[in-house]
């Protein structure tokens, strides 16, 4: 799981926008799209963010 991979293609949200919006103090899913806007276009990729967050806050 690169930091460059894009994870939400329609607002280009890479991993490193993930793990810098939990660093920022997201905790959710949710929060974390809330934060990114990852989601919030064409909802194809809420999945992948949850697994993601799942991933990284299970360090």
């Amino acid at each position: 799981m690169e930091d460059a991979n894009i994870v939400c293609t329609c607002l280009d949200v890479t991993v490193g926008d993930i793990k810098k919006a939990i660093e920022n103090g997201a905790k959710t899913p949710e929060e974390v799209m809330e934060a990114t806007g990852a989601g919030s276009v064409c909802g194809a990729c809420i999945d992948e963010v949850k697994s993601i967050v799942e991933k990284l806050s299970a360090k």
